[in-house]
């Protein structure tokens, strides 16, 4: 006899909205990252680069381009419209290689004001590259620009944390799954907890069950809901693995109770689960008002 004790399907609803504020944050996390640029000459008048993208907040390496021959820095610009027909620029810089190839090393990673990119740090890097370029004396070069800690991104960093958050906890929730089974040719308990942590499990006799109790509760509109619990030992450790948001587990004294319904308003369903769980458990359950 097995009976599941988790409702995380409850939160399916929330899940969509939350996934979209999630992989919004996620994107936006990906573009924070430090772009750099490693200039070698290689004789006089040759130049390779290497270009390099991390990627959340410098934590995962992201692209990496080799580039030979590089003649020149070019700072660009593009200007675009929206469905609204609002005007946005984007500014970026390419590095142009002998045959003419141009690879984009650095673009900001969102619009701010209409504006994507940092035109002034751009145009300092790109005369910084053109100025090693041209100088035969200088062997290396070494540019980053780093695009974690600017101030308009800051500002969005407390939100994305929040629903970074709210995502991984709403998907513990999601996949948080109880499961008590009644063996009675073994006559034992075994209570298993699934989660994204791993899996947690207890076993217990048929003579460890306290009692099985039927409570009612009357609020204070006169409404009553009822809930049936299996009375266990308590534990003698804390189960920092159990969510009291779901269907959560009485500590109290040298009880432990673990709810088999919670707050259901039919009578007539609690009731038959009641006989069927006593009947299999040898055991009489007990009616309990909490007014």
């Amino acid at each position: 006899m097995k009976n599941k004790l988790s409702y995380g399907y409850v939160f399916f609803f929330a899940f969509p909205l939350t996934g979209i504020s999630l992989l919004s944050s996620l994107a936006f996390l990906r573009g924070m990252g430090v772009i750099s640029v490693s200039c070698q000459r290689v004789e006089p008048t040759q130049v390779n680069c290497q270009v390099n993208h991390s990627e959340y907040l410098g934590l995962t390496q992201g692209s990496s381009t080799s580039l030979t021959r590089v003649t020149e820095a070019k700072f660009n610009s593009r200007k675009k419209k929206n469905s609204d027909g609002e005007t946005y620029f984007d500014y970026f810089v390419t590095l142009v290689t002998q045959k003419g190839k141009e690879v984009v090393s650095w673009q900001g990673n969102s619009y701010i004001n209409g504006v994507k990119g940092y035109p002034q740090e751009m145009n300092e890097m790109v005369a910084k590259i053109n100025t090693f370029i041209n100088n035969s004396t200088q062997p290396s070069l070494l540019i980053q620009y780093d695009l974690r800690w600017k101030l308009e991104n800051l500002l969005f960093l407390p939100i994305c944390i929040i629903f970074l958050g709210t995502g991984v906890l709403l998907l513990y929730i999601l996949l948080y799954l109880k499961i008590m089974t009644l063996n009675k040719s073994e006559r034992r308990l075994t209570y298993k907890i699934y989660s994204l942590l791993g899996i947690k499990t207890k076993h217990y006799s048929f003579a460890q069950i306290q009692a099985l109790i039927l409570e009612s509760y009357t609020d204070s509109d006169g409404d009553t809901s009822y809930s049936l619990k299996v009375v266990l030992p308590a534990n003698n450790q804390n189960d920092w693995w159990e969510i009291p948001l779901i269907l959560p587990a009485e500590n109290q004294n040298d009880q432990w109770k673990i709810p088999l319904i919670l707050h259901d308003s039919d009578i007539y369903k609690v009731k038959k689960l009641a006989n069927v769980v006593s009947d299999f458990i040898d055991k009489p359950y007990k009616e309990q008002s909490n007014k």
